[in-house]
């Protein structure tokens, strides 16, 4: 935050204390919150704060709101990351840690805990309800991955669910997917929607699926194009 800022967002607490504001409070408080933001969060916990004291607004105050406030978000948002099987534990957590700026920051739409998990009830995403081209096994294949928020969520939410994006780039391709079916290489038994497993006690994933699986998909592929028919 700058001394502008700063003095902006004083000038907005002064509406509620009556405050004077000078170039020596903007540059005090620009010093006290040089890490955090002049946003519309920072804004919001001006006014929070007054809602729920008359104790003289300080920058701590200001840095409790906003992290409160970004706290909220993450805390209703149920979004959950996949993980990608090839990544590092290091990249798991940066991924992880953008994923969670994205939805404190707002820009990732909240949704139920069904939804998040992929068991929302309904047959077809809200983006291809009611559009008449719509093949009906891309619509039952999207539905069973548990593809329900619209097209846009889910495209801001690909970089951070690699596993489910496949799926369903596989389903809109009219590909097998391997997901669809259990494993049955033995030392992995996989359950369906559950990526191949390896190592001691199944210990790690595989970044692909076992060749038995992968042909186990094109006939059951195979058989629902059939039975489609």
């Amino acid at each position: 935050m700058t001394p502008a800022d700063a003095a902006e967002l004083l000038t907005l607490a002064a509406a509620f204390d009556r405050r004077t504001v000078g170039e020596a409070d903007a540059r005090a408080w620009a010093a006290a919150l040089n890490a955090t933001p002049f946003d519309d969060d920072a804004r919001e916990a001006v006014a929070r704060h007054y809602a729920e004291t008359d104790r003289w607004l300080t920058p701590a105050h200001v840095r409790q709101q906003r992290a409160k406030i970004r706290a909220e978000r993450i805390a209703t948002a149920n979004v959950f990351y996949d993980g990608r099987p090839d990544e590092t534990g290091a990249e798991s957590i940066t991924r992880r840690r953008a994923l969670e700026r994205a939805v404190a920051d707002g820009r990732i739409a909240p949704q139920t805990v069904t939804q998040g998990v992929g068991l929302a009830p309904g047959t077809a995403p809200r983006a291809l309800t009611g559009a008449p081209a719509v093949d009906p096994e891309l619509v039952e294949r999207l539905a069973a991955i548990g593809r329900t928020i619209p097209d846009d969520a889910a495209e801001q939410l690909r970089p951070y669910r690699p596993v489910r994006a496949e799926r369903e780039s596989l389903a809109a391709h009219g590909q097998p997917d391997p997901l669809d079916v259990p494993c049955p290489y033995g030392p992995c038994r996989a359950a369906a929607a559950e990526p191949c497993r390896m190592g001691k006690n199944r210990a790690r994933r595989r970044a692909t699926p076992h060749p038995s699986r992968l042909e186990a998909a094109t006939y059951h592929h195979r058989a629902r194009q059939e039975q489609s028919a």
